[in-house]
């Protein structure tokens, strides 16, 4: 909703940094586009190394978005169903799914190798579109203008809280009145076990130095059980609800949920 009593206080903007922290997060995005998209995406144990089923990956996130719109529509949430945004699209798995409701879903990822994915594994379905993002803001999408937002299992592994929180608040701003946004992130996220950690470093020490060689990831992944970084960031419930209601939204739940894994996702439904 563009008309918040509050807006954002312009020293918070965060400025990408593409030389930093943020490229090298982008290019790990890049990176799990290329040597295992599908578990990037939802890190089911049992399904890495290309283990996921194409069929059962796109099940679970169709079950996701029909959870998710029913609660909404407990709220009569959206009031319409013209567009949605999917950010964070990944491979488009929510993406596809909204489009069961919503005649026309962008898919927004900051890599490109995703989207690729994402344009073959959807190959002829109508009225969803996907496209890299790497901006700081929203600002190639109007005020006002998406009946639903979508954003699960993707701020967290924005490696800036100022960037993760500007875009909660251009969630809102792009958000139609009597529209619905769901978003979730970590409130609490676990610290490794040191032990465990002083163990890995030598491999994961070698890896970095091999992939900075040249050294595909797809090699490194198989035959050194390589990651690319995956970041986690966790910010309070109360910290994002201040800043969606600042923004104009209002918060029709939040919930703490537990995903089984050590992390809490905070979970929140809003609309204008």
């Amino acid at each position: 909703m563009a008309d918040a009593e509050e807006g954002p206080d312009p020293a918070l903007q965060p400025v990408p940094d593409r030389t930093g922290v943020m490229a090298r997060n982008e290019q790990a995005w890049e990176d799990w586009g290329t040597i295992d998209p599908l578990w990037a995406v939802v890190t089911a144990g049992d399904k890495k190394h290309g283990r996921w089923d194409v069929d059962e990956f796109f099940r679970s996130g169709q079950a996701t978005i029909d959870s998710l719109l029913q609660e909404g529509a407990a709220y009569g949430v959206p009031a319409r169903a013209g567009r949605a945004l999917d950010f964070g699209c990944g491979v488009g798995r929510l993406t596809r799914a909204l489009g069961a409701y919503v005649p026309e879903v962008l898919g927004l990822d900051v890599s490109g190798s995703m989207i690729e994915r994402a344009v073959a594994l959807n190959a002829g379905r109508t009225g969803v579109d996907f496209a890299v993002h790497r901006d700081a803001d929203l600002h190639v999408i109007g005020d006002d203008c998406m009946d639903v937002v979508c954003s699960l299992l993707v701020l967290q592994h924005i490696p800036s809280v100022a960037l993760i929180e500007n875009y909660l608040r251009e969630f809102v701003r792009v958000l139609a009145p009597e529209g619905f946004l769901f978003v979730n992130l970590p409130v609490d996220v676990p610290v490794a076990d040191p032990t465990w950690r002083s163990r890995l470093r030598p491999r994961t020490r070698l890896s970095r130095l091999l992939r900075g060689l040249g050294v595909s990831p797809a090699f490194l992944y198989r035959h050194l059980n390589w990651h690319p970084d995956m970041p986690m960031t966790e910010i309070p419930v109360e910290r994002v609800r201040s800043i969606l209601e600042a923004s104009g939204a209002r918060i029709l739940e939040s919930r703490v949920v537990d995903e089984g894994d050590g992390v809490d996702q905070g979970l929140y439904l809003v609309t204008c």
